[in-house]
């Protein structure tokens, strides 16, 4: 993401440590595990899982952190989310494994490439099965891992580009055609939702009703490149959940604090009173509502809402 420190900064009511000091020392060679209850329940029939989870937030001082460089949490079975350490970066994305009878797809390889530490976490969960490591967006803190994937048995990295994301998923008009990937029993809805990047898209899970909006909606600071595009994106989506069963909206960071309107810190290396990392179907809506009563002309300044903060750059 290419954020405006500045920006953030004056949003944030400096709440929390400020920013901690370049990398922590060595992490473990493998993530921590979360188990996972089911006491989420899915709702309109769809497969149930489990947000109960205590996210590692980064350190006061990194020097000092002693998390594992990877946090692995089981929504359930067949679909995991994975946390990068704050202090290895301070984007700390979450990526996602989702697994079907045949396949698994990754949505996003992360920010950092000095380890094959995601790599073999994630062959841990889900075996010999054929990967698809595709992206949220092309951004670099989504996309630093590929090459611990290039080349792997049983591993395809779509490229990020449109005509790669289109020919993966089937999207046939960009941006406004549809596309699919059947993991075998698992359908995934994939829609093409530029606006932040020109690439970006959305994943829909028909199995949990879990929605996967990347760096288009998070908790957090909405970079907005082309406003016009991300209006219309934002517009799809809405219609896209109105007529289907949304479980949990999940983003690709946080960085809005527990308190309403309140973001930490632009480069933050330690977040201990995070927002959930889930948002609902109804801010989807909300931020539809947003960009339709703010009009055709982005805003001079960043507009603060309870969970997120629209920034049109």
């Amino acid at each position: 993401m290419h954020r405006a420190l500045a920006i953030a900064a004056a949003l944030t009511a400096c709440t929390g440590t400020p920013p901690g000091e370049g990398g922590g020392i060595d992490a473990p060679a493998g993530g921590a595990v979360d188990g996972a209850a089911g006491d989420v329940p899915g709702g309109g029939g769809l497969e149930p899982g489990s947000l109960t989870v205590s996210w590692m937030h980064g350190s006061q001082a990194c020097a000092q952190n002693a998390d594992p460089e990877l946090q692995v949490h089981a929504y359930n079975a067949t679909v995991h989310i994975l946390r990068q350490n704050k202090c290895k970066t301070f984007e700390a994305p979450f990526l996602y494994v989702i697994e079907g009878t045949t396949s698994a797809l990754m949505i996003d390889s992360g920010a950092t490439n000095t380890t094959n530490t995601l790599r073999d976490a994630v062959r841990g969960l889900i075996g010999t099965k054929p990967l698809i490591v595709a992206h949220s967006h092309a951004h670099g803190d989504h996309t630093a891992g590929d090459a611990r994937f290039a080349g792997q048995p049983n591993t395809t990295v779509v490229a990020t580009t449109k005509a790669a994301i289109q020919t993966q998923f089937g999207i046939g008009t960009w941006p406004t055609a549809a596309g699919t990937i059947d993991l075998g029993g698992r359908v995934l809805d994939v829609l093409a939702i530029p606006g932040h990047e020109a690439t970006h898209i959305a994943i829909y899970d028909r199995k949990t009703g879990l929605l996967f909006t990347g760096d288009t909606l998070y908790p957090g600071l909405l970079f907005i490149n082309d406003w016009a595009s991300y209006r219309t994106s934002v517009a799809r989506l809405a219609q896209f959940v109105a007529s289907h069963p949304i479980a949990h909206v999940l983003g690709a960071h946080v960085e809005m604090t527990a308190t309403a309107k309140q973001v930490y810190p632009y480069g933050t290396t330690y977040q201990p009173n995070e927002h959930t990392l889930q948002l609902t179907a109804a801010h989807v809506t909300e931020l539809d509502a947003a960009l339709t009563q703010l009009g055709a002309t982005p805003p001079a300044s960043p507009v603060a809402h309870d969970d997120f903060v629209i920034d049109p750059q």
